[in-house]
């Protein structure tokens, strides 16, 4: 690790101020590994990734000056905050079907780099980084749960009285038996096929330090707590120990059990982190994690998730519905595979609206919505024709863009002092709305009057 660090706090979707030569060794051929920084109008932009972590060079090394590291720290410009939208998308029923998604995909919601070295942050450094650790971590336990648990063969020695299992040791027999004409006692040894490894330990030792870190955050009845228990059943016959770091050089996961590679790996750094209690100004004890786990959060595909979460806690569950995730809608009458589509037109044979809002009775579709994770006062051509062509399948009377902000609220437009504008296309309800860390019910439920 390195002796400390150089912070730099930006945010996302902004040009970075360059006059650091810092920025100069950062490799942009491959902007995945660097918060998406890219060029762009001869600048230098961040994209729609939050996160703490660090940055590489061509050669794909951290960069240093003067022995130190250069942590980016991003947050949201739009006063978003990733933590409440996370903790929504991870409760919503369709979670499983959006990550499904995203994988055939080759995206992500976020990423957290367990393999590199923890980083030491600053204490006014303001990070609920540790919840979105513990979720990931639950996840992942879940899944390895679900698989089966390794089981081992261990040898335990236990001395017995009036009564054998395994073999009898003589020698300690012996010692321990024979000598203090102990007769009635056998000192014996025996093989047990077990859940009750260090491997299991581990996990069940980092389970536990995350259940402590969700348990205030989530309702007893939600999802992630049913998971947890999940777990916790699982892992009922694994011992509670206190992990120290030799015992993860007694771990062995390969071959059949090679699943348990990145979850190890996770407990480590979990099981790692250290916390310290500051006293703030009011004489009120924080108690907050001092070294934190490099990670980055895709935003933009965190926000389209977050408004259909938000849009179905919202609207009335008698009177609408919302069609479910990634559905496509085919341009050709009748057609429901894209193989059976027509072939050599120059025409899409289907699209995938983020959001469409249908008539519970009828199943018609009443609204059409695109979340956009960026600034509302930026018109750009594609995006008005991705909408209008949505408007022109469905057959919808309204519809319109979503965009972040710090409160929720419904876009006045100006040139008709109006919650909409009329379109021209039969007429057709346009909306904007401005969807804030709030989520105003009474404010998302305008666009449906």
């Amino acid at each position: 690790m390195a002796k400390g660090i150089i912070p730099h706090r930006i945010k996302d979707w902004t040009q970075i101020d360059e006059s650091d030569g810092f920025w100069g060794k950062i490799n942009l051929q491959r902007p995945e590994d660097n918060f998406g920084i890219h060029q762009y109008n001869n600048g230098l932009w961040t994209s729609g990734m939050v996160g703490v972590g660090r940055v590489f060079d061509i050669n794909g090394s951290p960069i240093h000056d003067n022995g130190m590291e250069h942590i980016l720290i991003v947050s949201s410009s739009y006063g978003m905050n990733p933590w409440q939208m996370l903790e929504k998308v991870l409760k919503d029923d369709e979670y499983e079907a959006y990550t499904e998604e995203l994988n055939k995909e080759n995206k992500f919601l976020y990423r957290i780099f367990y393999d590199q070295p923890v980083i030491q942050l600053e204490q006014d450094d303001d990070s609920e980084a540790e919840i979105l650790y513990a979720l990931s971590f639950l996840n992942a336990c879940y899944s390895l749960c679900k698989k089966g648990l390794k089981k081992s063969l261990i040898y335990n020695e236990e001395n017995y009285t009036a009564k054998l299992r395994g073999k009898i040791d003589v020698s300690k027999n012996i010692k321990h038996n024979t000598a203090r004409g102990r007769s009635d006692k056998f000192f014996c040894k025996y093989v047990n096929f077990t859940e009750d490894n260090i491997e299991n330990k581990i996990i069940k030792a980092a389970l536990l330090k995350c259940k402590a870190t969700l348990k205030l955050r989530f309702q007893e009845n939600s999802s992630i707590n049913n998971r947890i228990g999940f777990c916790i059943n699982t892992l009922r016959h694994v011992s509670n120990i206190r992990i120290i770091n030799s015992d993860f050089n007694s771990v062995a996961v390969s071959g059949l059990y090679s699943y348990y590679k990145p979850v190890i790996q996770q407990s480590r750094a979990i099981l790692g982190q250290k916390q310290h209690t500051y006293v703030g100004n009011d004489g009120s004890a924080t108690k907050k994690s001092i070294f934190t786990i490099p990670y980055v959060i895709n935003m933009e595909t965190l926000f389209e998730f977050y408004t259909r979460t938000i849009l179905k806690e919202t609207l009335p569950a008698d009177q609408y519905k919302l069609e479910k995730y990634s559905q496509k809608l085919f341009l050709q009458n009748g057609i429901t595979k894209a193989e059976d589509s027509e072939k050599g037109i120059h025409l899409m044979s289907y699209c995938i609206p983020d959001i469409i809002v249908r008539d519970e009775k009828t199943g018609k579709p009443s609204m059409v919505i695109d979340a956009k994770y960026k600034p509302d006062s930026r018109p750009v051509r594609a995006d008005s024709h991705q909408l209008l062509s949505y408007v022109l399948l469905t057959g919808v009377k309204r519809c319109g863009f979503i965009f972040p902000g710090e409160v929720t609220r419904l876009k006045q437009m100006e040139s008709t002092n109006n919650i909409y504008l009329s379109l021209s296309a039969e007429p057709v309800q346009y909306y904007e709305l401005i969807m804030g860390n709030d989520g105003n019910a009474d404010e998302i439920k305008k666009v449906l009057l």
